[in-house]
């Protein structure tokens, strides 16, 4: 399906797939997002592909990290009782396999090549990253609720995400709280982002999720995800997961990480401790 932008430039499905997918090449971002912009159906069909996606990259993840079975290892290692006919026999049977499995991988997640990159990074992420392209770039409505409103905003996602939620300060690192909006997530899950501005207008963002309980960690580490158009600096601590996505620097982002997480603790201790 073909989909005719106002200024004639053609916005396929398959740019859709690929925007979800971290796939769409930089200058094409653009056209897509101002698309999504005008067309809220078609922003809600990419929030619903990603929420998918995430759910389909998490069944059997954990086999992922499992040892390569014994009797597959001991098959790859060529056995010298074998003559050479036996063992070009035995790699084409693997490589069968390997292409059938390869197929089926292929079939439930739409995109057999992001295998690595599933397991890497968690599916919230992913979500964070659709969310900021998607938003960032408004200009009338970039929030549902206003920082003119924050009492009401914090109330309203807290009992959406079933979490006390609240939202750091980072006007010393020159940004300010625009305001936030509720984000569909996976299996249903209810997500939420906070939209910080500079005085340059350039915007960051913030992305909470209330994690499932296999998903949840004590231990905090930091990490950077990247899909060309966006960057997120994410953590899992406790409960939460979060995303701050913007286009800035490694380092200008590990900073207003930082001090995120550091008033996120301060304030809720117990996010660490869930």
């Amino acid at each position: 399906m073909k989909i005719e932008h106002t200024d004639t430039t053609v916005v396929t499905e398959a740019d859709l797939h690929a925007l979800v997918d971290g796939q769409l090449p930089s200058e094409r971002v653009t056209v897509v997002t101002a698309w999504l912009r005008e067309n809220p159906a078609d922003a809600a069909r990419v929030a619903t592909w990603q929420a998918q996606r995430a759910q389909l990259q998490g069944l059997h993840r954990g086999l992922l990290d499992e040892a390569v079975p014994s009797a597959l290892a001991a098959a790859l290692r060529p056995a010298r009782r074998f003559g050479w006919p036996a063992q070009i026999a035995m790699a084409a049977s693997l490589l069968a396999v390997g292409v059938l499995g390869g197929w089926w991988l292929h079939a439930l997640t739409g995109y057999a090549a992001t295998t690595s990159l599933a397991r890497a990074t968690p599916g919230f992420v992913q979500e964070a990253r659709v969310a900021h392209v998607v938003y960032t770039p408004e200009q009338r409505h970039p929030v549902e609720v206003g920082v003119d409103q924050r009492e009401h905003l914090m109330q309203w996602l807290s009992k959406r995400l079933g979490a006390k939620l609240s939202t750091p300060d980072l006007s010393a690192q020159g940004f300010a709280l625009v305001g936030g909006r509720l984000l569909p997530g996976a299996e249903g899950q209810a997500r939420a982002q906070f939209m910080y501005e500079a005085k340059s207008g350039e915007r960051v963002t913030l992305h909470v999720s209330v994690l499932a309980a296999n998903q949840q960690s004590n231990e905090t580490a930091f990490r950077f995800a990247s899909d060309g158009a966006a960057q997120s600096f994410y953590w899992v601590d406790g409960r939460f997961g979060y995303a701050l996505t913007g286009t800035q620097s490694k380092d200008k982002l590990a900073v207003l990480g930082e001090r995120a997480y550091q008033q996120l603790t301060a304030v809720h201790p117990a996010v660490s401790k869930p």
